[in-house]
């Protein structure tokens, strides 16, 4: 099922800049609800949150529904309470996606022979004068600085992708925690 593509406008913007508000967007995002319940999740006065609740109803996020005959009162998200909700979602996804990437790109970087572990297999195996041919060629095709430079025997590039990977699974498991 494919989310539903929210235009928020300045009013929207106004309501849901209140932190109570997204909290209430959020447990609606649960199911229907009425604000007793509402309020004790919260620890808010249930005046305070039917006003909360107003506002997004005015905004169009919130849609009231009651039941003839029956004293309870129940909110639900519309449409457009569901697309700003889901947008975070959206946003947690692409997080996980790079975090899951910079774990790949630090793995292949860990495991890749570098040219300074290239070089130092030549010399070894193939002694220096077999060898500097060809190490003259791995530095001539990759780069003109000199060898000595290009020698990299830290991963410095694996550590920092390793260091993006946990902090964005970090801080996917604690914003996967308040949905």
């Amino acid at each position: 099922m494919e989310e539903p593509v929210t235009i928020i406008d300045r009013d929207v913007l106004k309501v849901i800049s209140v932190d109570t508000r997204m909290d209430i967007l959020k447990i609606l995002a649960e199911g229907d609800r009425n604000p007793s319940f509402i309020s004790k999740k919260l620890h808010k006065s249930g005046a305070t949150i039917i006003e909360h609740l107003e506002a997004l109803q005015r905004a169009g996020l919130v849609k009231k529904t009651e039941t003839p005959g029956r004293k309870w009162v129940f909110y639900t998200l519309t449409e457009r309470g569901k697309g700003i909700i889901s947008s975070k979602s959206r946003r947690l996804v692409i997080i996980l996606g790079i975090a899951i990437l910079a774990l790949g790109g630090g793995i292949i970087n860990l495991f890749t022979p570098s040219q300074y572990a290239q070089m130092q297999f030549l010399t070894q195996n193939l002694g220096e004068k077999v060898a500097a041919p060809a190490i003259q060629n791995i530095s001539t095709v990759t780069s003109t600085t000199p060898i000595a430079t290009q020698a990299q025997p830290f991963p410095l590039l694996s550590i920092v992708l390793f260091a993006i990977f946990f902090i964005g699974i970090a801080y996917y498991l604690r914003k996967k925690r308040y949905f």
